[in-house]
């Protein structure tokens, strides 16, 4: 997932000296400046201490399963356009990287609703939704839904104070709201929860494995590849489009191949999509497979892949 913050402190100097301070144990990944200019401060790879006490979607380490944008702002003021356009590019190339969806992006505020506040009201959550970089969701219209709590645990909001977790949803979706909890407040949280639901089919990847590969997965439980994945340093994968041309490029005349199917959500940070064969991107795996990653497997009849259209999403 990627966690937004805004920096909270008077000028973007002060905000990169603490973040490079090992004595504060805080850190990002990214700083964005007031101009645009955008700053790598630790390795996407790596994990940095931006996040703190919280969780989302019953995720209690956000460190070690997200990245950190900080975006250099006191708190109180607007963000400018050259760094909001920079905010839209810097999220478009991460979520690509790292086959993070809409949903997984979320505010500090949003997985530590007790504590957190950040990156604030005067943040367009709104504008990086048009671009499919976040979820928004317009008030519906009349009528009611179920109750807020309820809908806020499904969408992957911790347990805390029902008062702080109604502010930290305001503050995301709903800024101009006041008082005791509302029909608006529901009907918001409810389209916001039909908008996940109609993403949430799990993007599958595949793995073609010999028959001695799989045979040694599913004896020892984990596999660090094939020979050629040792020798490049992470597993190759291809999505069902690609797998058609691994198999013929790589495969010609084989038997006893079977084909593994992988969900990109569980593989995690360690899966990243570079550019291989004709350019196009490949997703690669920096870590180890478990068998317990793999969703299903079956062989590889007739020296052809087909795959079903459900298994293409």
């Amino acid at each position: 997932m990627i966690v937004l913050h805004c920096t909270g402190m008077a000028d973007t100097a002060a905000a990169r000296a603490r973040l490079c301070d090992p004595a504060a144990e805080v850190s990002a990944h990214w700083l964005v400046l007031e101009d645009g200019r955008t700053e790598a401060l630790v390795p996407e790879d790596r994990r940095a201490w931006h996040a703190g006490a919280g969780s989302w979607c019953g995720r209690s380490d956000v460190n070690s399963h997200s990245i950190g944008v900080e975006i250099a702002n006191p708190g109180d003021c607007p963000f400018p356009a050259a760094q909001m356009d920079s905010v839209e590019r810097l999220l478009a190339r991460i979520m690509t990287r790292w086959s993070i969806p809409a949903q997984r992006v979320i505010a500090h505020s949003d997985m530590a609703p007790d504590r957190k506040t950040d990156p604030g009201p005067r943040f367009d959550w709104r504008r990086l939704a048009r671009g499919g970089l976040a979820l928004w969701a317009d008030d519906p219209g009349s009528g009611d839904a179920d109750p807020l709590g309820k809908t806020l645990d499904a969408l992957g909001y911790p347990p805390g104070a029902p008062p702080n977790r109604l502010r930290a949803f305001r503050l995301r979706h709903r800024h101009w709201g006041r008082g005791p909890e509302c029909a608006a407040d529901r009907r918001t949280a409810a389209a916001l929860l039909a908008l996940i639901s109609g993403r949430e089919k799990p993007m599958l990847i595949y793995k073609i494995f010999r028959q001695s590969e799989w045979q040694a997965l599913s004896a020892a439980g984990r596999t660090d590849g094939a020979p050629v994945d040792l020798q490049d340093g992470f597993i190759h994968f291809s999505t069902a489009e690609q797998a058609p041309g691994t198999l013929q490029r790589h495969f010609p005349g084989e038997t006893g191949l079977q084909l593994v199917a992988c969900d990109t959500d569980i593989l995690g940070n360690a899966l990243r999509w570079e550019p291989s064969r004709g350019g196009a991107l490949f997703p690669h795996l920096y870590r180890p497979l478990d068998l317990a990653d793999v969703l299903w497997s079956r062989p590889i009849p007739d020296g052809a892949i087909n795959l079903p259209l459900e298994n293409r999403a």
